[in-house]
């Protein structure tokens, strides 16, 4: 990784954001597998899937070149970004959503947000318990969050494609914020970023040395 910083920091951007692209999609299969089937299991997963999908497009787009740099650096101390909530409030904006984060929204019967809620359940807060004792499926409805799950893959993999094809980023939001709320849409369009950046992709492994 020491060598690899030294890339010019666009395409250094692609080496950290495809490492987090390849991550969250991982997990997403997991989600599907354990979707109905394991409720906690699929819940504290969802809760890794939000952290690296938000990361990895910080990564991609934001993040400045210090916090790019020290994403080179191997530690468990620290993660090297902005909170969840405000990551989330970034990719609203910029889909013309307004500042604000739905992680934030309340749980119905628990009265607490949800983005905390999950992260009571990865980390054994006491609270945990009682909720498995009431019932996850009563609390949590998983078809919903994984169908937002996928949308919000497809969103990261044409931000993440389209960016190592060169796409300025303000055309590719401008194009987000007309699909937002067309699944299929953006299932469609993930597809065929995928397939344009697969086509392309021994050209960018020869010219970036990541992939």
């Amino acid at each position: 990784m020491s060598g690899t910083v030294q890339l010019w920091k666009p395409q250094y951007r692609i080496v950290v954001a495809v490492q987090y692209w390849n991550a969250s999609r991982a997990i997403l299969e997991g989600l599907r597998r354990q979707c109905g089937v394991n409720y906690f299991h699929f819940l504290i997963s969802l809760r890794s899937f939000i952290e690296y999908t938000r990361r990895g497009i910080w990564f991609l787009l934001w993040a400045s070149e210090e916090k790019l740099r020290a994403a080179g650096k191997l530690t468990f101390n620290r993660s090297g970004s902005p909170c969840l909530v405000r990551m989330d409030e970034m990719i609203n904006e910029a889909l013309r959503l307004g500042r604000m984060s739905h992680l934030r929204d309340l749980v119905r019967g628990v009265n607490e947000p949800f983005i905390d809620r999950l992260h009571a359940l990865t980390h054994g807060n006491p609270i945990s318990v009682r909720f498995l004792a009431f019932g996850l499926s009563r609390i949590f409805q998983a078809d919903k969050l994984l169908a937002q799950a996928e949308m919000e893959q497809n969103l990261f993999t044409i931000l993440f494609c389209r960016r190592a094809l060169g796409e300025d980023a303000r055309t590719t939001w401008k194009t987000l914020a007309a699909i937002n709320d067309h699944p299929d849409d953006m299932k469609a369009n993930a597809k065929i970023a995928a397939h344009q950046f697969l086509s392309k992709k021994a050209d960018l492994e020869k010219a970036f040395q990541l992939l």
